[in-house]
């Protein structure tokens, strides 16, 4: 018995002096990567939820601004931030310090190199391109689409239907917006059957691969040769949609090179705008493979309409600001949308409580200085070839209750769910201006409530929904809630 203690002390010694004695966990398997990243969590593993799990006292109950994680038995040694100060400090060093996104986190095996997975001088490169395709037309495009697309599917709610599908509808609306938006591609609301048009098959196509990403980034290549259906159809769907995109891209590149002279306003999808990207400056050309890599984004409009059922007193200062800025939803534009401030900041709220990320890793090639001032203020140093993870549920969950309040007169780069300094979410305002747009109609119509097991109250509501989020692909989100709708009745205001 002593021998084994004194095997296990000496193990975690030597490995918390390679990363400067600084508190943190010493699980058995390193929870992020294989085998560790396959076992659920359980007494004696900590899973790859653990972040999530744990969200309420990670960290030593929030008192540590920066911890470690040291496998004893198998994976590398990681250290972790969990405050707003260092994530800060790691985002505003990423390019000056080299900071590397780690291959084995992103979709590059996947989508091949992109603004989301690329790293340095080609992550530069990227961005040159992408940026200016997100521009006031392009926004206001978003505004008419959601007009336009919310019209089609506000036939789904009724006066006190009990609507238990409300994550499915909500992803095809984002999926929809996608395909219009983003592709330039006219999907209509209901997804044609069995049609052979390109976009009923691009459309379908593109919703299997939307839902079996993460499928597609664990299997390796011979899983998809075994004589399965479910997977021939999930690698017959991605092989579809990566070859109409690069069909539609080639179509787009030659339109795009005939009306060039006519001006930048006849490419109005963002795929457009990233393909005239790719002609304007040869040094920067992408290649339409590379370009498709930039689009696939999906949002969460989840769990801010789930949260504003549940807490209605929020529900109706956002709808009182609704009505009190929007004259009219059928021509509500962009001027509208962004003096619906509440509303946006609802959504801001929804989406700390909820991030789509749990965590975000960069490896340090160089040696590093993180300034923590929890448990007390020092200067840690992060050796080259270590790997630094922001645990996003811990940075964001800081405090737990619903108060979209708290966002009023936030400036951008302080809204940390976003990213911070050049590593802001380029599509951020895309994100947003959708999001507000689908709530704007929405809330205008409907009064929405979560509905409440027998005997349960708020608090005890809000705790399950949230012990029941999950990752959904590579994106984490609340899984379906039943909500109420009712009609609105218009008020003074």
């Amino acid at each position: 018995m002593f021998s084994f203690q004194a095997m296990y002390m000496g193990a975690i010694w030597v490995a918390s002096r390679a990363h400067g004695y600084v508190k943190g966990y010493r699980p058995l398997l390193d929870p992020h990567s294989l085998p560790g990243n396959a076992i659920p969590a359980n007494w004696w593993h900590m899973g790859f939820m653990w972040p999530w799990i744990q969200r309420k006292h990670a960290h030593f109950n929030h008192t540590h601004d920066l911890t470690t994680l040291i496998p004893l038995l198998m994976g590398n040694g990681t250290y972790f931030a969990a405050s707003v100060g260092v994530v800060k400090q790691i985002w505003g060093n990423d390019a000056r310090a080299g900071l590397v996104k780690p291959v084995d986190f992103t979709t590059e095996s996947v989508w091949g190199t992109s603004i989301v997975s690329a790293n340095g001088e080609d992550w530069k490169r990227h961005r040159r391109v992408v940026a200016p395709a997100f521009t006031t037309k392009m926004f206001s495009r978003v505004v008419e689409e959601s007009t336009s697309l919310y019209s089609s599917m506000k036939d789904e709610f009724g006066s006190d239907q009990v609507v238990t599908n409300l994550r499915s509808l909500l992803h095809r609306f984002t999926l929809v917006m996608i395909c219009r938006c983003g592709f330039g591609m006219p999907v209509s609301w209901k997804q044609g059957g069995t049609s052979q048009d390109k976009i009923d098959i691009f459309d379908r196509a593109l919703s299997v691969a939307s839902s079996t990403l993460v499928h597609r980034l664990i299997f390796p290549k011979w899983v998809w040769s075994l004589p399965i259906k479910s997977l021939r159809h999930i690698d017959q769907s991605w092989k579809t949609v990566l070859t109409l995109l690069d069909s539609i891209a080639a179509s787009k590149q030659a339109q795009y090179s005939s009306e060039k002279e006519l001006g930048e306003e006849h490419a109005k999808d963002l795929f457009t705008k990233l393909i005239s990207a790719t002609e304007e400056d040869s040094k920067y050309t992408l290649t339409p493979s590379k370009v498709t890599g930039n689009m696939l984004s999906l949002l969460a409009l989840m769990s801010t309409l789930v949260f504003l059922g549940l807490y209605p007193e929020e529900q109706e200062k956002a709808y009182q600001e609704i009505r009190r800025e929007v004259k009219s939803m059928a021509d509500m534009d962009l001027r509208d949308v962004a003096n619906l401030k509440y509303v946006l900041a609802c959504m801001h709220e929804a989406h700390r409580l909820v991030p789509a990320t749990i965590n975000l890793p960069r490896d340090v090639p160089e040696d590093m200085i993180i300034r923590s001032d929890r448990p007390v203020q020092k200067d840690i140093l992060i050796k080259a070839g270590s790997r630094i993870i922001i645990d996003t549920m811990a940075v964001c969950h800081n405090p737990q209750t619903f108060n979209p309040s708290r966002w009023h007169d936030v400036p951008d780069h302080d809204i940390i769910m976003f990213g911070s300094a050049s590593r802001m979410c380029v599509d951020r305002r895309f994100a947003q201006t959708e999001v507000v747009c689908f709530l704007a109609h929405f809330l205008w119509d409907w009064e929405v409530e979560t509905v409440l097991l027998d005997g349960e109250t708020r608090e005890e509501c809000f705790e399950r929904i949230m012990a029941g989020a999950s990752l959904y692909g590579t994106v984490f989100g609340l899984g379906e809630v039943p909500v109420r709708s009712g009609f609105h009745v218009p008020t003074h205001v």
